[in-house]
């Protein structure tokens, strides 16, 4: 398969996202659920053009793309999708697209218009796969229970203004979000937590040491216990309704600082 028609994938993925985001922005302000559902079917085909578009560069380039931007944002684009689509269509929250497409679509530009050659090259094999598949959609799991939480804020403002916009009308009671929110963080909590101790057998194979306290590694760690916390004080009944928003805004705030930190400040094989 060659770099056209690979790169011709790609920027079908690339319209796809596009073409959802602009039905979900006219949704905004139409507030008609047929044109959501347009976007909701233009973000799982491009779902699918997402999924081969890396297929094509993983076999052309080898797993070592994965540690460029060009890889790294294409599977962080498929991940925000994943998770959005998996999300919307269990809770029927259509308005969450209006937040996430354009992330996707962003994600995917760049990783279109980016270089696909790594400074490092490391063996991925299956454990190494689990480890970054699990580490993104982690994340995305982050960003999605940061969106709703955005919701959750904006509902309970508006009830409390008696101000009401598309936002109340389309979106569930408070209560139903608060628990999105939990279930979404819980999701990508156990997903870091797979991540953390799949990488940890990695790191193992590739350099004879479970943990060696690279800055990546402290910073997982840390999101972790924050997420741990998170949970633990949701459950415990201490932290609910704007608490936990609050806390998990501030979550997904450390991991877009961790994520661009450890690109721009260490080298090896955490950055591009």
């Amino acid at each position: 398969m060659s770099i056209l028609n690979t790169q011709s994938v790609g920027l079908t993925t690339l319209i796809l996202y596009l073409l959802s985001t602009f039905h979900y922005l006219l949704f905004l302000t139409t507030r008609k659920d047929k044109i959501a559902i347009v976007g909701l079917y233009a973000s799982r085909i491009g779902f699918l053009t997402n999924g081969l578009f890396i297929i094509l560069l993983i076999m052309e380039k080898g797993s070592s793309v994965l540690f460029t931007p060009k890889g790294a944002f294409a599977l962080l684009a498929i991940s925000v999708i994943s998770v959005f689509l998996y999300f919307s269509t269990k809770y029927r929250l259509h308005v969450s697209g209006i937040f996430l497409t354009p992330w996707a679509t962003l994600f995917m530009g760049i990783s279109l218009f980016s270089k696909g050659i790594p400074k490092n090259v490391f063996p991925l094999g299956a454990v190494g796969t689990i480890h970054i598949i699990s580490a993104f959609l982690g994340y995305a799991a982050f960003m999605f229970s940061t969106i709703v939480s955005i919701l959750y804020l904006i509902l309970e403002s508006q009830l409390k203004k008696k101000k009401f916009s598309v936002f109340y009308h389309k979106v569930p009671s408070l209560r139903l979000l608060e628990n999105i929110i939990y279930k979404s963080i819980t999701v990508g909590f156990t997903l870091i937590t797979l991540s953390m101790f799949s990488g940890a057998i990695w790191s193992q194979k590739l350099f004879g040491t479970y943990w060696s306290w690279h800055p990546k590694q402290v910073a997982t760690l840390i999101t972790w216990f924050i997420y741990a916390a998170i949970l633990h004080l949701y459950i415990s009944g201490k932290w609910h309704g704007k608490k936990l928003c609050y806390l998990s805004i501030a979550g997904t705030i450390l991991i877009v600082i961790d994520f661009i930190g450890i690109n721009l400040l260490f080298k090896g094989v955490h950055s591009f």
